[in-house]
Formats: structure tokens, C-alpha cells, sequence
């Protein structure tokens, strides 16, 4: 466990020790925070007539407020994460397919291509067997 960290903030004009296991800056930035918003709320057109207990209430439900938006914001990046993952999943799928698309195309182009060649040396053969014939043929008539 670690030692406690014993800090001295303002906050509404007042110094307070506040003590936690987080860093000093981390416990200086969250009552900066808190300051911030009671400034915001002693500036406000009703600021000035608020007594403590009242200001103290409506800088707790002003927190809480950024809390829940802060929260929303957080589930909502998540979930477009999520959809991105999926999405993400799927298009590797779709990769992997296509590549399977691919290899069957070039499997078949090879194919094509011994047929193309036989299919020369067929025309090849039939070329000379005709011009033998022909050399025949016109042998025979003269």
C-alpha cells in the first residue's frame, strides 16, 4: 500500500489539507476543478445570492453533472469501438475471401493458359498435317 499524500489546496478561498494515495498534481488539478466550478457558480446571473449550503448543492449536482456526460461519452466511445471492431472483423473476412477468389482466378488463368497452349500445338499439328495434305494433294495432280 502506498503512503498517503498529504496536500494543501484553495478551493472557494479557503486552504484545505486534503489527503489521498494519488500524486500531489493529480489532488492540486482535481481542486482546481472543484474551484472552477463554484467561480463559475458564483458568477452566474444568482451567484451572489446563494447561500453556502445552496452552493454547495448546485456545485455537487454541477459535478455529478460532468460525471454522467463524462460517463455517456466514455460508453459511447466504447461502442463505436465495439462497431469498429466488428466492422474491422468483417472487412478481414472479406479480405480473406477475396484472396481466396483470387487464388481460385489465378488457378484457373494457369489452367487456361496450359489449355491455350495445347490447343496451339493442336493448330500447330493440323497446320503441318493440312500443308501435307495439300503437298499431296498437289502431287498428285501433276
Amino acid at each position: 500500500m502506498s503512503p498517503k499524500n498529504d496536500t494543501k489546496v484553495l478551493i472557494g478561498g479557503n486552504v484545505y489539507t486534503l489527503s489521498g494515495d494519488e500524486s500531489e498534481e493529480y489532488i492540486q488539478r482535481v481542486a482546481l476543478y472543484i474551484n472552477n466550478k463554484l467561480d463559475d457558480l458564483k458568477s452566474s446571473d444568482n451567484g451572489q445570492f446563494l447561500n453556502t449550503r445552496l452552493m454547495s448543492v448546485l456545485l455537487a449536482i454541477n459535478i455529478a453533472d460532468d460525471y454522467f456526460k463524462s460517463k455517456e461519452d466514455k460508453e459511447s466511445i466504447e461502442h463505436d469501438f465495439k462497431l469498429k471492431d466488428q466492422l474491422l472483423i468483417e472487412k478481414e473476412r472479406e479480405i480473406i475471401r477475396l484472396q481466396e477468389v483470387i487464388h481460385n482466378i489465378e488457378k484457373e488463368k494457369k489452367q487456361l493458359i496450359v489449355r491455350a497452349e495445347q490447343l496451339e500445338e493442336n493448330l500447330e499439328n493440323y497446320k503441318k498435317e493440312l500443308d501435307e495434305y495439300i503437298e499431296t494433294f498437289d502431287l498428285g495432280q501433276e
